[in-house]
């Protein structure tokens, strides 16, 4: 690409992605047989024009503040007539950056209020933890899934048309029983392990004491108190163990009974995790572990392995069954495994999911 074909797109980046993908290549041309020969940038007032003339089709395009504002502020869906504009919102690159930017406001507020405490210090900590655990996330989850999910959800499909796009009917993606069966087990150990160890290690725990409120009928306060005795924690642990044990032979039963007679499945597709599922997984056993530690050493005195580790003990010998069978069925979605091992009732047949294209490349189908 030359310099003056550089130029030229990087004013036009001023007008919306929609208009620039129908119309750039045509006003590139122009701009380039217009501009006089030996020229390398467009000039100051053909700059300035290109970014006035974005600047007002933007906001001829976008919705009023009374339609734009719940909708990136709250995700509220939008009017029909700016159905079109949502599509354009969603679809095109930087749709999870303003999804996301428009929901900082949520944040605001408890983030100043906590800062202007004394407990700076635990409160970075916090919303680090919160930060890293919302990336991981985002990490884990398809692109193309949540873009199709709020597609749907805003631009509905009751109209098969919607601007130069149509509704087709496509096959669902289902992630694969063996990679989400071997992940889940992953995570279910190491929360087990190490929630297992920072209850029984961790020096205090939270405790509730009556506090002396004048005129309060009933009074009490959360305190941080010693570690008094270790069967508190070590019965509801050993109990919790002996539970997920019983809940695996259950499923066991379910998963023979049920998937043997499972049906044929010509709307779905499987696919594996997300690309950068692997890193998501790594930053969910880190902020495991970290938490983990900081109980244990007490340098962080909420008490979540006391309820983490039982529940980790309790889904985890049920999730190595389901690893287990899904090694011998490479055809099954985790979904099915998911849905014999908790409710006890055979596989269901999917739907046919649905997906916006352009029209022109559902008509050259």
């Amino acid at each position: 690409m030359r310099s003056l074909d550089r130029s030229a797109a990087f004013w036009l980046r001023a007008y919306p992605p929609a208009w620039r993908t129908q119309r750039a290549d045509e006003v590139t041309a122009v701009l380039v047989d217009l501009a006089p020969d030996g020229a390398r940038r467009l000039d100051a007032r053909t700059a300035l024009g290109l970014l006035r003339g974005g600047v007002a089709t933007r906001w001829r395009l976008t919705p009023p503040l009374r339609v734009y504002l719940p909708y990136r502020m709250l995700d509220i869906r939008v009017p029909a007539q700016y159905r079109e504009w949502v599509h354009q919102d969603i679809a095109t690159p930087g749709a999870m950056r303003r999804n996301l930017t428009g929901r900082l406001w949520l944040f605001a507020f408890p983030i100043y209020n906590a800062l202007t405490t004394d407990a700076r210090d635990v409160t970075l900590v916090m919303w680090t933890v919160v930060g890293v655990a919302l990336l991981a996330t985002l990490l884990c989850v398809r692109p193309g899934f949540g873009v199709r999910r709020r597609l749907q959800h805003h631009a509905g499909t009751g109209s098969r048309v919607l601007g130069s796009s149509v509704w087709v009917r496509t096959s669902r993606a289902r992630v694969s029983a063996g990679p989400g069966a071997r992940v889940l087990v992953l995570l279910l150990a190491v929360g087990a392990v190490a929630w297992s160890a920072a209850a029984v290690l961790a020096p205090t725990r939270l405790g509730a004491v009556p506090c002396d409120a004048a005129g309060a009928l009933a009074c009490w306060e959360t305190v941080v108190v010693e570690r008094d005795s270790a069967a508190l924690i070590t019965a509801p642990i050993a109990a919790a163990a002996l539970a997920g044990i019983a809940i695996a032979v259950a499923v066991h039963r379910r998963l023979g009974r049920h998937l043997a007679d499972r049906p044929d499945q010509p709307a779905r597709h499987l696919v594996g995790l997300a690309p950068h599922a692997g890193v998501g997984f790594t930053l969910w056993a880190g902020l495991i572990i970290a938490e983990a530690w900081a109980e244990a050493t007490g340098a962080w005195v909420l008490s979540l392995s006391a309820v983490a580790a039982p529940a980790c003990l309790l889904l985890l010998p049920a999730a190595v069954v389901v690893w287990l069978r899904s090694r011998t069925a490479p055809d099954l979605a985790l979904v099915d495994l998911r849905h014999v091992a908790w409710t006890g009732r055979p596989v269901q047949v999917d739907r046919y999911d649905t997906e916006l294209v352009p029209a022109l490349a559902q008509e050259s189908r």
